[in-house]
């Protein structure tokens, strides 16, 4: 029997460890392999919680806590211990916070027939506990079309917007019967999800309201539309973003996008930007994502040290209405102008007006592939869309689950054959 004290310490450890792997997943610091190490660590926690001294001594009074890490590495142990039904009751008993943090144990566990159990929660009448579970199975690939067509009207936002996400493809019926609404909805997460549904599936109309959303007076909420239309558009859609850098309240959202149009137009519109404090580490990012620079050594200010008008860290500001939250962003190295600005002139003749770029290659399949291998950890989401859109749902990567689950759609992604053509040359 272990001693409580030892349990505790696994609690403990699994609680920061799953913080700590979390905010690798979002980082502009870590790749796989290094959130692979971090998350080895979190999983040993794990394996040690998994034990039955354990069940009442620290696993089931962490659910008490309001820490949703503590809480979702409980439920995990739970859920490897067998202890399913528990972890449902659990779920439909809890507060948002605790919900939210068991919905993302039950997302990442690999304890057997999960899904199907999940699946008998989708005839319950909660619509928040509904759309909770739905968007487990969605982010599990478990559940099938059928169940999630059902969904594609629901009363519920979060309902549709799960539905959308989780279909490999959309039927033809559904794209003829519901899509064109879905588009129009008045709900910028239906109309974004539908958006990707639709390209996913090689319908053209999804791409006329991604232009469509990013045209017609954008606001923050068509942030999710300029990555698409970035990843998807030529030269004419990369002109659009960069039009948009003009806007003091868009230019973070326009340069995150341009960062994945791969386009000339866009470097040039990013090392323009890199000396407006505000956004230049953005900028920077996004650069380095296009053109292969690393920024480090030379190319970035030492540790510590930042530009003049930088703004303030969020957890130094003053201001009672400040938002303190962290920032991805936060973690990437401030450029060093100058030297930046001497590589691009020394290296600009290189990259083609007419050619997308992806880590300095021109833009294919192997090259989207080994950038999912080898990118940051957060710029790999938006390249796992791109994978899926491109092969028409064929291959997901799933870029927030456990390292290994990620590395075997990887290595299923490896020998697949895709078309590097702007979208709207690929669309029905």
């Amino acid at each position: 029997m272990l001693l409580v004290d030892v349990l505790e310490e696994y609690l403990d450890e699994a609680e920061f460890r799953w913080l700590q792997w979390e905010r690798a997943l979002e980082a502009p610091d870590f790749t796989l392999v290094e959130t692979a190490e971090r998350e080895e660590r979190l999983l040993a926690y794990l394996e040690g919680l998994e034990d039955t001294d354990a069940l009442d001594t620290v696993v089931r009074p962490a659910f008490d806590s309001e820490d949703a890490p503590r809480i979702s590495a409980a439920a995990h142990a739970l859920l490897g211990l067998g202890e399913v039904d528990e972890v449902l009751v659990l779920l439909r008993g809890a507060e948002a916070t605790a919900r939210a943090a068991i919905l993302r144990a039950l997302e990442v566990s690999e304890a057997p027939g999960l899904g199907a159990r999940l699946l008998e929660l989708l005839k319950l009448e909660d619509a928040a506990l509904l759309a909770g579970v739905l968007e487990a199975l969605a982010f599990r690939q478990e559940a099938p079309a059928e169940v999630l067509a059902r969904f594609f009207t629901h009363d519920e936002a979060r309902a549709r917007v799960a539905a959308l996400r989780g279909a490999p493809s959309l039927l033809e019926e559904t794209v003829r019967r519901h899509l064109p609404a879905l588009l129009d909805s008045a709900h910028p997460g239906i109309r974004a999800a539908a958006i990707e549904a639709g390209l996913t599936s090689g319908v053209r109309m999804a791409w006329e309201a991604c232009r469509k959303e990013v045209r017609a007076a954008p606001g923050a909420h068509a942030r999710e539309a300029m990555v698409l239309l970035a990843l998807g558009g030529d030269e004419a859609e990369t002109s659009l973003l960069v039009d948009l850098l003009e806007s003091a309240e868009l230019r973070a959202h326009a340069l995150w996008a341009l960062g994945f149009s791969g386009r000339v137009a866009a470097m040039e519109s990013c090392v323009k930007h890199l000396a407006v404090p505000e956004v230049a580490r953005l900028a920077g990012e996004a650069l380095s994502a296009m053109t292969g620079l690393r920024l480090e050594g030379a190319f970035a200010l030492p540790p510590g040290e930042t530009p003049e008008g930088a703004p303030v860290p969020p957890a130094e500001q003053e201001s009672l209405d400040a938002d303190l939250t962290p920032r991805p962003e936060d973690d990437s190295p401030w450029p060093d102008v100058a030297a930046v600005k001497d590589w691009w002139a020394q290296n600009h003749a290189r990259f083609v007006k007419g050619t997308r770029y992806l880590q300095g290659q021109p833009f294919s399949g192997p090259v989207l592939v080994e950038a999912l291998e080898s990118s940051p950890m957060r710029r790999r989401h938006v390249l796992a869309r791109e994978l899926t859109i491109r092969t028409r749902g064929q291959h997901r990567i799933p870029t927030r689950s456990f390292t290994h689950r990620q590395r075997e759609a990887l290595a299923r992604a490896q020998a697949t054959h895709l078309r590097a053509a702007p979208l709207a040359s690929t669309l029905r």
